[in-house]
């Protein structure tokens, strides 16, 4: 996936965070993971952040009715 300037920024300074306050604990293998995951992230944040809502949409619900604990059906 590619990513815009911007978006490599982001992953870049949100991956320094993570590897900052956890980079003790992961070896080079794990940190180079955490990346991948970090830029996946921020691209799909991206995309998210691309889908334009009106204030009318309300958020998805489901409705599970409750039935008590001894219905069978």
């Amino acid at each position: 996936m590619e990513q815009s300037t911007k978006g490599q920024s982001e992953a870049e300074h949100l991956f320094e965070i993570v590897r900052a306050r956890y980079g003790h604990h992961l070896d080079d293998e794990q940190i180079e993971a955490v990346r991948e995951n970090v830029e996946d992230t921020v691209d799909l944040v991206s995309q998210l952040r691309g889908v334009k809502l009106d204030n009318s949409v309300e958020p998805y619900s489901l409705f599970r009715p409750h039935r008590g604990e001894d219905a069978d059906g």
